[in-house]
């Protein structure tokens, strides 16, 4: 494998002819349908852009809604979005470890969070069987492999190159920014599909919570820019779409989402307090927020813009926790009763507070793991969100300057992932929480590298 990534790395355009030769070869026969080879052009353009970069198909797994939008509905049969960004994603990877470049990446894999998050996967396996509901068990063990694992792997290959997590980043908040204005244009124009009372989407096959959950990360990614960009012509965009990704937040009606943006960006502000070129531009992120203050009113509709804010400003509706209490009282005695092994996986879709409530999970990762697989499970998730933590920690720690900054925007984008987790979603649609961590891993395994200190102490050495 060493002399074949060497050889790619040498000669990357025969090696990705010969590659570009083969996928024709193997899809030759779709040449008689016509319907099919129209979508050739297409495939060959996605796997050049994997071979330039991870980092381009794992920012784009945020585009099916955008797709769904345009195109109408959904054009592809269920779960094939799942299952081409999934295998788009692990080629992308397969290309920068053909290359050799990825040495640091492959050392991230051993670290504590992957291996904690690899004996979930198994305990998933064995705890199958014991499900009361297979089917949904067996679904969700699809979907952790698929929108956790691998986006979780290729994101410490992602980290692990610093031009790659900033290509990543900005691919990112692009494809964030042209859903802001997509549903900017369709909410001015009456064209905001309305999935909820008072909770708006780009498509109904999209859920308002994860429109508003993907508009905070892509605004946290803008305050960063904003903060830490040395380019005007970086700022100046950004800038310029930011509104657009704010109204998308707030017209979504999720409470959630916006308490977890508060927190990550709590966190962004203390943290980049310690760069003094951050500081300077504190006053452009206020202004920024003053002309929000003023904008959203005019385009969202203040019963979605009361619910969104609800929690913030501590209205009765917004202290309630919308059903979830009796989820998370179900799960927490499912959690004694089946204290070691618990229900097995998918388990907690069968208890009489779910069915009622029309739902499969509890609204808590935290919960949903130790009912579901006790707490062999906990400890693992424990783990794995522990040994994540400790990375960005000593990674803020051991960095300066620009990477100061990135690791500063890794924390904030965590802790609102780790915030959603705990009150929304199942662990297969908090993916984020391991996206953002196997970013702050595959960075802090290229930090070691450069600095040449022993991981965890000498980094913790030289930030003292």
């Amino acid at each position: 494998m060493l002399g074949n990534g060497a050889f790619a790395e040498r000669r990357p355009q025969l090696t990705f002819a010969a590659l570009a030769a083969v996928g024709v070869v193997l899809l030759a026969p779709l040449l008689t349908r016509p319907t099919y080879a129209l979508l050739l052009p297409v495939l060959l353009v996605a796997v050049g852009l994997a071979w330039v970069s991870p980092a381009i198909p794992l920012a784009l797994g945020g585009i099916p809604p955008l797709v769904d939008a345009i195109a109408g509905s959904n054009p592809l049969p269920k779960g094939g979005f799942t299952l081409l960004f999934s295998a788009w994603i692990a080629l992308g990877v397969a290309f920068l470890i053909m290359r050799g470049r990825g040495r640091d990446g492959e050392r991230g894999l051993l670290s504590v969070p992957v291996l904690a998050s690899c004996f979930l996967l198994g305990l998933m396996v064995l705890r199958l069987s014991a499900s009361p509901d297979q089917v949904y068990g067996s679904m969700k063990l699809e979907l952790y492999v698929a929108d956790v694992l691998i986006f979780f792997f290729a994101a410490i290959f992602v980290g692990s190159r610093r031009a790659d997590l900033n290509l990543f980043l900005i691919v990112l908040l692009g494809v964030t920014a042209l859903s802001g204005l997509l549903f900017l244009f369709q909410l001015v124009t009456g064209a905001a599909q309305q999935v909820l009372n008072g909770r708006f989407s780009i498509t109904t096959q999209e859920y308002p919570i994860d429109l508003a959950r993907a508009s905070a990360d892509g605004l946290l990614i803008a305050i960063y820019f904003l903060l830490s960009g040395d380019r005007r012509s970086l700022r100046v965009p950004v800038a310029l779409i930011t509104p657009a990704v704010a109204i998308t937040m707030i017209a979504a009606g999720s409470r959630g989402p916006v308490v977890a943006f508060v927190v990550g960006l709590i966190a962004l502000l203390a943290l980049s307090a310690t760069s003094p070129r951050a500081r300077r531009r504190f006053a452009v992120v206020g202004a920024m927020f003053a002309l929000l203050a003023i904008v959203v009113p005019l385009v969202v509709p203040s019963s979605t813009i009361g619910r969104a804010l609800s929690t913030i400003v501590g209205s009765a509706s917004g202290l309630s926790s919308n059903g979830r209490s009796g989820l998370w009282s179900s799960a927490i005695a499912a959690f004694s009763q089946h204290f070691g092994l618990g229900l097995g996986t998918g388990g907690f879709a069968a208890q009489p507070a779910a069915i009622s409530d029309g739902v499969q999970y509890p609204h808590n990762l935290f919960l949903e793991v130790a009912s579901e697989f006790g707490i062999v499970g906990l400890a693992a998730l424990v783990a794995a969100l522990g040994g994540i933590v400790a990375r960005l920690g000593a990674l803020w720690r051991s960095t300066a300057g620009e990477d100061r900054l990135l690791a500063t925007i890794l924390i904030a984008l965590f802790v609102t992932a780790v915030t959603n987790a705990c009150i929304s979603e199942a662990i297969y649609g908090n993916g984020e929480v391991w996206l953002w961590g196997g970013l702050a891993i595959g960075m802090g395994a290229r930090t070691v590298r450069r600095t040449g200190l022993p991981e965890w102490r000498g980094a913790s050495a030289r930030a003292g």
